[in-house]
Parts: C-alpha cells; sequence; structure tokens
C-alpha cells in the first residue's frame, strides 16, 4: 500500500520549485510567438521561408469508397492565389483564386463552364493558399493567435495555437512540440450561415529550396474515421513555379478552362 506524503514535505516542494523558477538558465515560458518562432526556424527559417513564393505540387487524390485515384495538381501563391485540378477519365475539376474571387469548373457534376464562388467559399480557398500557415507573420496578415493548451495528438504531445482569422472564421493547428511541424489543424468556417467543420491531417514533410513543406494531407470531419478521409498524396514539389499570369484568374469570356499539363 502507497503511503501517504507527510505534510512538511509540501511546503519544501513548493519552495524548490520557486527555486528553480527564479535559477538563471531555467527554460523560459512557453508563449505563441516562441511556438511560431521554434516552427518558422525548424522548417528552414525566416529568409528561406520568405524566399518562396509560390508552390506547386502534383500527386493523387484518394476518395473513400471510389477505390481509385485521381490526378492531383496543386498551386499556391502568395497573396490568397490559389488552384487546384483533379483530373479523371479526360475530366478535370478546378478550384482557383486569384486573391480576390474564386471561381471553379466542376464537370463531375456536369458543370463544364467556370463559375464563381461565393465570398464563403473563396475564403477557404485562400486560407488553403497559405504555404507558410497564417500564424506565421500573423499581424502583418491580420489575423491574431493565442496560445492553447499542449495536447496528445495520437500520441504526440503538439502545442496548440488558436488562429482568429482577418476573415471572421476561425483554425486552430496542433505543432508537433519535438519536430515543430504542424500536425494537425482543424478549421471552422461559416459557409451560408452554417458552421462547416473540417480536420486536416498533415505528414511526410519533405525540403522544398531548403524549406520542409508536409506532402501528405488527409482531410475530413472532427474525429472522422481515417479510412473515410480524402487523402492528398503529393509525389512533387516545385518552388516558384511560373504557371502565366491568368492560371488563377477567372476565364474571359470564350476561354477554356483547361487543366495544366505537368
Amino acid at each position: 500500500m502507497q503511503r501517504l506524503r507527510p505534510v512538511w514535505i509540501v511546503p519544501v516542494l513548493l519552495a524548490a520549485v520557486s527555486a528553480s523558477a527564479s535559477t538563471p538558465g531555467a527554460s523560459p515560458p512557453v508563449t505563441a510567438d516562441s511556438v511560431i518562432a521554434e516552427h518558422v526556424a525548424a522548417r528552414g527559417g525566416h529568409d528561406r521561408l520568405k524566399a518562396l513564393q509560390s508552390l506547386e505540387r502534383r500527386g493523387h487524390l484518394v476518395v473513400p469508397g471510389m477505390g481509385m485515384q485521381l490526378d492531383l495538381a496543386q498551386w499556391q501563391g502568395r497573396g490568397g492565389r490559389f488552384r487546384q485540378e483533379v483530373t479523371l477519365l479526360g475530366l478535370t475539376a478546378i478550384d482557383a483564386s486569384d486573391g480576390r474571387e474564386g471561381w471553379q469548373v466542376s464537370p463531375f457534376e456536369g458543370r463544364k463552364d467556370p463559375s464563381r464562388l461565393s465570398e464563403d467559399e473563396t475564403k477557404d480557398l485562400r486560407l488553403r493558399a497559405d504555404f507558410e500557415f497564417p500564424f506565421v507573420d500573423h499581424a502583418a496578415k491580420g489575423h491574431k493567435v493565442t496560445l492553447g493548451t499542449r495536447e496528445d495528438v495520437d500520441g504526440t504531445p503538439a502545442d496548440t495555437l488558436v488562429v482568429q482569422l482577418a476573415d471572421g472564421n476561425q483554425a486552430t493547428y496542433w505543432i508537433d512540440s519535438d519536430t515543430h511541424m504542424v500536425i494537425r489543424a482543424l478549421i471552422r468556417e461559416t459557409v451560408r450561415g452554417a458552421e462547416d467543420v473540417t480536420e486536416i491531417d498533415y505528414g511526410e514533410y519533405q525540403q522544398v529550396q531548403g524549406v520542409w513543406i508536409p506532402m501528405t494531407e488527409e482531410i475530413g470531419g472532427k474525429g472522422s474515421d481515417p479510412a473515410r478521409r480524402q487523402k492528398f498524396v503529393f509525389d512533387s514539389a516545385t518552388a516558384n513555379p511560373q504557371p502565366g499570369a491568368t492560371h488563377y484568374t477567372f476565364p474571359a469570356q470564350g476561354a477554356a478552362a483547361v487543366g495544366s499539363k505537368p
């Protein structure tokens, strides 16, 4: 049977904790700024991250229940520029934003002509465009960041950053306390008056021009079964691609919004 400790031990322990806290060389407290700084350093450093102006990744998309892989191409650029193409049997679905307005082509739903997205839908594309993650240089982007608690994410201790986005939505990020990489995000968005919550797990980081980039993303509802999530698997990544001036913009009247070739 375990014996209770004498009550006199309590003030001794408190005195020891107080002394260690004031001892020179003690670990500084964890703050949102310190978590962000460690993350930026681990990904390659501020200068290398800022030298990355855009990113192109190619691979495949696995959709639960389809039993097949779809060709996938994705571009992310500063200023909210984003474009994603998913191709199957010669048909290409496109979701894109030039930073101001969003648009799509949905041939799998019988709509082959480009159509504009609502502002709520475009907000999601602008967020997906930020390969830095929005907590990096958050003040300049108009976001507010607070530090949450350290939590266990599938067995990995992770620090939590809660980002109140400038557009009114919220994004929470869990950052591995050892590697300092983002391993999970929870995105809360309002779409047509209703809250939409999406969970994203990041993994398989690879270096691209000296910056560590996630090469897998598993996307689904909060706490959803991994077997029922969409899996974005990227096989290649290119820093600072030059896709053309109209790549992200809504196609001019009469112009075709064709998919981009690798």
